[in-house]
């Protein structure tokens, strides 16, 4: 397949991979990332703890408002803030996206998270901005449906049935809509049976479709060589897959090398967040991050992204909104130095790369 033949999968349809322009690797436009129902139990699944105190509890239950902002950003949990369902307000935010240069959003929003394959083809037809949609499950803790448990169902599904759902997302389409990547996955452990199964279907899946996967860097090294492993056993194309939310080890370039030599992405995905006493990296440190790494020869395996997934995060609500990588972020990396070939690299080139489907007659 000659690069001009080469086509991405969008929710209009497939696409020329040359007509994606800037890119958004990992976002959110039409999600819902509150605990499914308010117990104790829902919320642990979340991995947040549900909180007690009246006042806690009023401002989690509230409207968000602007006057709420401020605890917001101080770590405050508002249920509201975690709905992104408005379409009219994602297709104004899609449009400042565009407006900065943009072209495409990824929107990474699995099932179980409110991901709309309707409305995000609508909003790509309403702002010309190319849609990709993600599929799978994030976590086996996190089932389809506002209610749904971690149910033995879902702990136990065959990695053969989940594989064949992931499949079906990619070929078929959700009614109508095809995904055109696999993810985001979370930061699975491959020990856990259960985790287990949705890396080995994310694999099979890759290799059956010529997908790309998406999923979240684990904490523990080690734990996220074996993951690695597990994928490339399975037949998944390493090169084909974006480890997210490296932010972190931003100020440690050397942690990166072992992502790195493995031939995978480093997704810098968490940019355009206030930085608070409990952050571990910022902008700033992305950024130097990001120059040096392509000063190593790395430049050809790093994407960039927002990862926005609350109102808190959108223009409309004082937030960098999906334009902030175009709008500030290159700014500063053109002043610390970056030149136009970094830039088109990191911003258009690398991602269509993951993006642009493969198949045995592409490779041929």
């Amino acid at each position: 397949m000659s690069t001009t033949d080469a086509t991405v999968v969008a929710v209009t349809g497939e696409v020329p991979a040359a007509s994606l322009g800037a890119v958004l690797p990992h976002e959110h436009l039409l999600s819902d990332f509150a605990p499914p129902d308010d117990t104790p139990e829902s919320w642990a699944r979340t991995g947040r703890t549900r909180p007690t105190a009246a006042g806690a509890l009023w401002l989690y239950r509230a409207p968000l408002t602007m006057d709420l902002l401020g605890e917001v950003g101080m770590g405050a949990v508002n249920r509201d803030d975690l709905l992104l369902g408005d379409a009219g307000l994602a297709a104004a935010e899609l449009a400042a996206f565009r407006e900065a240069g943009g072209g495409t959003v990824v929107d990474l929003t699995t099932d179980g998270f409110g991901r709309d394959p309707a409305g995000l083809r609508r909003l790509a037809e309403e702002t010309g901005v190319t849609v990709v949609m993600g599929c799978g499950r994030h976590h086996p803790a996190r089932t389809a449906g506002p209610a749904a448990p971690t149910s033995a169902r879902d702990a136990a599904a065959p990695a053969e049935e989940l594989t064949e759902e992931l499949v079906r997302d990619l070929t078929e389409g959700v009614r109508g809509v095809r995904a055109g990547i696999i993810g985001e996955l979370a930061a699975l452990d491959p020990g856990v049976p259960a985790e287990r199964a949705l890396l080995v279907a994310a694999a099979r899946a890759a290799a059956a479709t010529g997908a790309a996967v998406s999923l979240a860097r684990n904490e523990d090294p080690a734990v996220q060589q074996r993951v690695l492993d597990l994928l490339a056993d399975e037949g998944a194309d390493l090169t084909r897959v974006a480890v997210g939310h490296c932010d972190a080890l931003s100020p440690r370039p050397d942690d990166l090398e072992p992502l790195l030599g493995r031939g995978v992405f480093v997704q810098f995905d968490q940019l355009g967040r206030l930085p608070t006493a409990l952050s571990v990296s910022d902008d700033q440190d992305v950024a130097a991050a990001v120059l040096e790494l392509a000063r190593r020869g790395h430049a050809g395996r790093l994407l960039l992204s927002q990862g926005v997934r609350a109102k808190s995060q959108l223009l409309a609500y004082g937030g960098g909104g999906y334009a902030f990588v175009l709008r500030q972020f290159v700014p500063y990396l053109r002043m610390l130095g970056a030149d136009d070939e970094l830039i088109e690299t990191v911003t258009v080139r690398n991602p269509r790369r993951l993006l642009t489907l493969r198949t045995e007659e592409a490779g041929s």
